[in-house]
């Protein structure tokens, strides 16, 4: 195993995330993970947004069933319990609500709100829509809420070329993080979807070679993130080797973390 800790965990309470809260800790266990941290979609008050994020209802049973977990399997494996949330400066009192109640936060940006509209990062987005991106997360790290920074390259999901705003974006978000001592997430289930068609070649669309390229210029911090939607997802190490072979020459700086 290239890495015995994963913080990026989901539960079936988020809509397409798969399996008991409890598979994913036996299969960690099986694994071979040192550390576990559950990371579920987090929710927003007065707002369902079905098979995306949990419901604010779902958040006392999430946090008991982890921290039963917690206790049950102590011996075994140490269990975090975090959220994975956006940064919306308009909920931003609600951030600091979720995270009294859990022990860590994760910034993963799937979406923002702007000129009354929403930006979905995982399709399509214009370099403004990209550069818009790069500012939101450059603001959310700036609050020092968040643990690490999770999938920086998802705005590449549906991009078949790596413009110059793709770059101008990199190099926002990787400055930043060197200045807020925020580590990078790379994020394995793009690996699970494989190589898709660029311009200038196959690759993944993330962890997206151009992205770390560009990132890797900059004294950043990095952990894998497995991003688990299953259980299986866990005992798959091939995900941290075809990872770990796409940015070999980059000599990145992988750190073990403490959340």
């Amino acid at each position: 195993m290239i890495q015995d800790f994963n913080y990026h965990t989901h539960t079936y309470r988020c809509g397409h995330a798969r399996g008991t809260d409890e598979e994913y800790v036996l299969a960690a266990i099986k694994a071979g993970y040192k550390v576990l941290g559950f990371s579920d979609h987090g929710p927003y008050k007065g707002h369902s947004i079905p098979r995306a994020r949990m419901d604010w209802d779902q958040l006392d049973d999430y946090i008991s069933s982890i921290n039963y977990l917690k206790e049950k399997y102590r011996d075994q494996i140490e269990i975090r319990l975090g959220i994975e949330s956006e940064f919306l400066p308009e909920s931003l009192e609600e951030k600091r609500e979720l995270k009294d109640r859990v022990e860590y936060l994760l910034l993963g940006q799937h979406f923002a709100f702007h000129d009354n509209r929403r930006i979905d990062y995982f399709s399509y987005n214009s370099d403004e829509e990209i550069l818009e991106y790069a500012r939101t997360v450059c603001l959310a790290l700036e609050t020092g809420m968040f643990s690490y920074l999770c999938h920086p390259d998802v705005f590449l999901n549906k991009q078949s070329e790596f413009t110059d705003a793709c770059y101008k974006a990199a190099d926002m978000i990787a400055r930043k993080c060197v200045e807020t001592d925020t580590p990078m997430e790379i994020n394995l289930r793009g690996v699970l979807k494989g190589k898709q068609q660029f311009t200038d070649g196959m690759q993944y669309w993330y962890p997206n070679l151009d992205f770390w390229k560009v990132a890797s210029k900059y004294p950043i911090k990095c952990v894998y993130g497995v991003d688990a939607h299953d259980p299986k997802e866990l005992l798959m190490p091939d995900l941290f080797e075809n990872a770990e072979k796409e940015l070999r020459d980059l000599n990145l700086n992988f750190i073990e973390i403490k959340i």
